[in-house]
C-alpha cells in the first residue's frame, strides 16, 4: 500500500509542479461527489491539466486525489460578451485513501475520463464547470465508478 501511495504522490505533485511559458492557471472548489479543491493549468490554447483534492463520499469514502489532461476545446459555443462554453473530454487517474467499510486502509486506483462544460467569464476571471468521470478502478477490486461534480475556479 506505501508503494501505491508514494507512486500516487509522485504523479501528483510532477502534474502540478509542471510549468508553461502559456500557463493559465485556475483555483477553486467543486461540490458533488467528490468535494473538494479544484485546480487547473492550462498548457495551451486547446489542452490543459487539472487536478483535485478532495473527498469521495461514492462507492468509496476517504480522501480522493485526481489528475486529468484535458482537450479543453472540444466543441466551443461564444456566448454573449462574457465568455465561450466549451465541451471537454480527458483522461486522467484518480485515487481514493479508503477509511470506511470493506477495504478500509486501502487504496483505490484507476484511469478515470471525465466529460464536461466550462463556462469562462472574462471579467472578473472565473470560469464553472460541471463534469461527470466514469472511473475503472483497478484496485483494491476491479469495480466501475462515477464522479459528478459542479464548481468554479478563480483564473489567475
Amino acid at each position: 500500500m506505501i508503494n501505491k501511495f508514494v507512486a500516487g504522490l509522485v504523479l501528483f505533485v510532477s502534474v502540478i509542479s509542471t510549468s508553461y511559458a502559456h500557463a493559465e492557471y485556475a483555483l477553486g472548489a467543486m461540490v458533488g461527489d467528490p468535494i473538494g479543491f479544484s485546480g487547473r493549468m492550462s498548457l495551451n490554447d486547446v489542452n490543459s491539466v487539472d487536478a483535485a483534492i478532495a473527498v469521495s463520499g461514492g462507492t468509496y469514502r476517504g480522501l480522493q486525489l485526481h489528475s486529468t489532461f484535458l482537450f479543453d476545446k472540444f466543441q466551443s459555443w461564444e456566448m454573449a460578451k462574457e465568455g465561450p462554453m466549451n465541451l471537454y473530454l480527458g483522461i486522467g487517474a484518480r485515487m481514493i485513501f479508503i477509511n470506511d467499510g470493506k477495504y478500509d486502509g486501502d487504496v483505490a486506483f484507476g484511469p478515470r475520463a471525465p466529460v464536461g462544460m466550462t463556462y469562462m467569464w472574462a471579467d472578473p476571471k472565473v470560469e464553472f464547470f460541471a463534469e461527470s468521470a466514469l472511473i475503472i478502478d483497478v484496485s483494491p477490486k476491479v469495480d466501475a465508478d462515477l464522479d459528478i461534480a459542479a464548481g468554479a475556479r478563480f483564473r489567475f
